[in-house]
């Protein structure tokens, strides 16, 4: 297939703006599918930028505080996928075609296609990789490379970086949620999960040869075959700040709700009119790739007005409409997470509690959170809760010295004939989730802070189990960087439990008398 008639420009820049680069390409995108710019591919290198994905959230991603007061640019991709921390450390490549003669793929095979030709070109010099979905590279289950993919009409826009080197500790302070795709457990861990191609070859080659060996994958894989110019680029466009702002949901508090995929971290924000019990607003984002761009903005606006049990019908034909290609997730994803945007709404009005700092887990849409707190008969406390003297910090149960929150949680739920267990490392959340799930628990309450909750996600998954989860404050492991010691329960800080909130939580789970109730009444039927 020969995807492009015209002369493909390949441009080298010494680092620069990274707001620059990338806003350069959404014009060059734009220009492309007017018929204004040939066919391009770019390389170039970057000063210190922190940027999300198109469909991300600012303040949910990045630590903006820190980047503006280290220097560090503030930037919005119009490709989709993660946040990154960009450098001069990192070899960035534009490939900028037409979908015609590809126009049967869809996103997530496009991905795939772009990555294969990294991985082609990067096999010429040595280093050999495997593509692992939805957009990355590794070496071993060690990530070096990452693709990003957006599309306007009949152009296609791809973006890669691929790490030379890496400053991993501006990485880290820079991103505020460091994902499972970027680091697995904090400073050290995050060495382990990246690997650089300083690490693969013993040296950085010099940059010509890497340009040279990408250019030659990426030709071979889309058969592109024009004659391409060396070519200074001269456009310089004035940076669009809006653009970067354009989804910020800094100090705003309106029933978030998240959900993890296979294609990334969905959010949902649904201002919920309860009298007229339909949908008012609604917010969507997440770390994903979505066809059309604005196919999120189209479910925001198609689902105004509509009743809950509606939600799942409206999107199948708002996706359908839009001929939309969702990478690693499915419509029935963007509805659990909507309708626990909803169902978090309807915990705060009909119970008067602060829903906000609550988080669902329903592995369906089979048990409403309120029937999840009539149906807990377990409680699971994280151990970095518990205060650091405290001689039963890394044990399960507690003595309710009457020192400290956790004892108070563990009061409230043996009042209830709960089974309170101290949570002492991720091994341990695993294991007691799988003995709960054999002993065919159908609920429980927990506690642990949204980062946690976002990046085991799987592991409450795995179980199935529906759950309320509070949301924990004090030192977090995240913020200070140091997951990797609290999920070995090495963990040094102390959290904070927000005891008027579970108070009024547990309000709402039945005492003893009335689960044996309950309990009687089932076994008659």
């Amino acid at each position: 297939m020969n995807t492009s008639a015209e002369n493909i420009l390949y441009i080298e820049e010494t680092p620069s703006s990274g707001m620059r680069n990338l806003y350069l390409d959404q014009v060059l995108l734009q220009q492309h599918a007017a018929g204004l710019q040939p066919d391009t591919l770019r390389f170039y290198r970057n000063l210190p930028t922190a940027c999300v994905g198109f469909h991300q959230p600012l303040d949910r991603e990045l630590r903006l505080e820190y980047c503006r007061t280290h220097g560090i640019e503030i930037a919005r991709r119009i490709s989709g996928g993660g946040a990154l921390y960009l450098d001069e450390t990192q070899q960035c490549i534009s490939l900028l075609i037409s979908r015609r003669g590809l126009a049967n793929l869809r996103g997530a095979q496009l991905l795939e296609m772009f990555c294969t030709g990294l991985a082609t070109g990067l096999a010429t010099m040595g280093i050999f990789t495997r593509f692992h979905f939805p957009n990355d590279l590794e070496i071993n289950g060690r990530k070096i490379a990452s693709a990003f993919l957006a599309v306007e009409g009949d152009s296609l826009l791809f973006q890669a970086t691929l790490l030379l080197d890496a400053n991993i500790q501006s990485m880290l302070e820079a991103l505020r949620v460091p994902t499972e795709k970027l680091s697995a457990d904090g400073l050290a861990s995050a060495r382990e999960r990246l690997v650089t191609v300083r690490q693969s070859l013993g040296k950085i080659p010099d940059s010509l040869h890497i340009i040279a060996a990408i250019q030659e994958g990426l030709f071979f894989q889309f058969n592109l075959q024009s004659e391409f110019i060396h070519h200074k680029l001269a456009l310089n466009p004035e940076t669009d700040a809006s653009f970067t702002d354009r989804i910020n949901w800094q100090n705003e508090s309106n029933m978030e709700a998240i959900w993890k995929t296979a294609g990334g971290v969905l959010r949902a924000r649904v201002h919920f009119d309860h009298a007229a019990y339909s949908i008012r607003h609604v917010q969507l984002a997440g770390d994903v790739h979505v066809l059309p761009q604005d196919l999120f903005q189209q479910v925001e606006q198609g689902l105004v007005g509509l009743s809950p049990c509606m939600l799942d019908g409206a999107i199948h034909r708002i996706l359908r409409n839009n001929h939309a290609e969702l990478v690693g997730f499915t419509a029935s994803d963007l509805a659990q997470v909507l309708q626990l945007s909803i169902e978090k709404s309807h915990l705060q009005q009909t119970l008067g509690i602060n829903a906000d700092k609550l988080m669902l887990f329903r592995p369906d849409d089979s048990m409403p959170a309120q029937a999840i707190l009539e149906s807990a008969d377990v409680m699971l406390i994280p151990y970095c809760a518990k205060p650091t003297w405290c001689h039963w910090r890394e044990l399960e149960d507690c003595p309710e010295c009457g020192l400290c929150e956790v004892g108070e949680a563990y009061r409230l739920a043996r009042e209830r004939n709960m089974r309170p267990i101290t949570i002492t490392k991720y091994e341990h959340l695993v294991s007691t989730l799988n003995t709960l799930k054999d002993q065919g628990v159908k609920a429980y309450v927990g506690m642990c802070c949204s980062n946690f909750f976002i990046k085991r996600h799987q592991a409450f998954r795995d179980a199935g189990i529906p759950a309320v989860l509070m949301d924990i404050g004090g030192a977090n492991c995240y913020e200070l960087k140091e997951e990797n010691l609290a999920y070995a329960g090495q963990f040094k800080a102390q959290a904070e439990l927000d005891t008027p909130l579970l108070q009024q939580l547990m309000q709402f789970v039945p005492g003893p008398v009335y689960k044996q109730t309950i309990a009687d009444y089932t076994s008659k039927e």
